[in-house]
């Protein structure tokens, strides 16, 4: 009787959310090979068979909670740049805060967001969006001098790595060494990356 009255609690599209609100949290604790949609029905109350009225299958989920996660991601990063200050490094460095702040607050969105069942966007999908961010980032300091001229994928690459490499080993638990907490490290590889990059301007003759 419980299961029958929950059902009828979600409207319009409300058991879309309580099963993307669920299953975030059941990814953050026991990682997304943890997700059951049977599963995840009883932990909202409703019947076995209810989630597929919004998602098909696991993988189909798994896509909006990414959808959703970069959307999110993409808004804390334009936040994030736009109160910085207007130097082109002080915007790497704020995105690349950003980054692993989104991951520490967010940790079952960001497990999934770059999981292969999750991440096909299309061309103008939140996570390309997201990422064109960072390169945009790269080619301003390219464009000021902060960073060497040519082809910016190699440095879009590094510094992607950097803050990705840091908030995955946080999420997966890969950092239990002391003085390894990734929210006093994040504006510390921001500046790293930064200080990197006009140095090897300075050492090509740019700047």
């Amino acid at each position: 009787m419980t299961r029958r009255k929950a059902k009828t609690d979600y409207h319009h599209g409300s058991l879309r959310r309580a099963l993307i609100e669920a299953a975030v949290k059941v990814i953050a604790k026991r990682g997304i090979d943890a997700l059951n949609l049977r599963e995840l029905a009883a932990r909202v109350g409703v019947t076995a068979g209810a989630p597929y009225h919004h998602f098909s299958s696991r993988k189909e989920l798994l896509r909006g909670i990414a959808e959703e996660g970069f959307e999110a991601f993409e808004a804390l990063l334009i936040a994030e740049r736009d109160a910085a200050p207007p130097s082109a490094s002080a915007r790497l460095e704020a995105l690349g805060r950003a980054y692993v702040s989104f991951a520490i607050s967010h940790p079952g969105y960001f497990r999934v967001m770059f999981h292969g069942d999750a991440m096909a966007s299309g061309p103008t999908g939140p996570g390309l969006r997201a990422f064109d961010l960072l390169r945009s980032a790269v080619v301003a300091c390219q464009q000021a001098g902060a960073a060497p001229e040519g082809d910016p994928a190699p440095l879009v690459l590094t510094a992607w790595s950097a803050v990705h490499g840091l908030a995955t080993l946080w999420v997966d638990g890969a950092l239990p060494f002391e003085g390894m907490d990734p929210g006093r490290l994040a504006p510390e590889i921001g500046r790293m990356v930064a200080s990197m990059f006009a140095a090897l301007a300075r050492d090509s003759g740019e700047a």
